[in-house]
């Protein structure tokens, strides 16, 4: 006969039947706060995936929320180095061995977009695009007052508005009637 549990009776889960459970809480659709696993609170804003979803579909989570990850989806969340760019943790564990009740650290963008590097300067005889030199690009600031928005505006000359003050428009192109102009009815 094959090995079946009683109602009575409690047992540890073998390989099998973890493997089994973890595959069927895969494709549990929950929200992230309501669905299985340990609880982690967001440093930063975080788009989870939705388990199981062929779409390939996420939800947002915002700073300062409770997520519920398995311990495969934190593992992605948690990686920085070098080659992510990031910096620092983006999850932390609320509960169990590694949880903290502290306040939540400040984040920063530039913790999360990894390094900035200046562009080299290209060797000498290239065509590449080179920096300008010293001394040669300069910002000039002029606070002596004579902005042209603190003015008066200039009155206009009489001459110039002469065009504009005269009574008659004069006319500057003719309409034409149309040439061969077709009826409805002829096609």
């Amino acid at each position: 006969m094959a090995d079946t549990a009683t109602a009575a009776e409690t047992r540890p889960l073998t390989d099998a039947e973890r493997d089994t459970l973890t595959g069927l809480l895969a494709r549990d659709k929950g929200t992230p706060s309501a669905r299985v696993g340990e609880p982690y609170v967001a440093l930063i804003n975080l788009s989870v995936p939705r388990r199981g979803d062929k779409d390939r579909a996420t939800d947002l989570v915002m700073a300062g929320e409770t997520v519920y990850l398995t311990e495969e989806e934190a593992r992605s969340f948690s990686r920085h180095g070098v080659r992510d760019g990031r910096q620092v943790d983006v999850l932390r564990k609320l509960t169990g061995p590694g949880g903290s009740s502290e306040p939540a650290p400040r984040i920063l963008p530039r913790h999360v977009s990894g390094r900035l590097f200046r562009p080299t300067t290209p060797p000498p005889g290239s065509d590449a695009p080179r920096p300008d030199p010293e001394g040669s690009s300069r910002i000039q600031v002029l606070d002596d007052g004579r902005a042209p928005e603190g003015a008066e505006p200039a009155k206009p000359d009489d001459a110039e508005m002469a065009d504009h003050l005269r009574e008659t428009v004069q006319a500057d192109a003719i309409d034409l009637p149309p040439r061969n102009s077709r009826t409805r009815g002829s096609r």
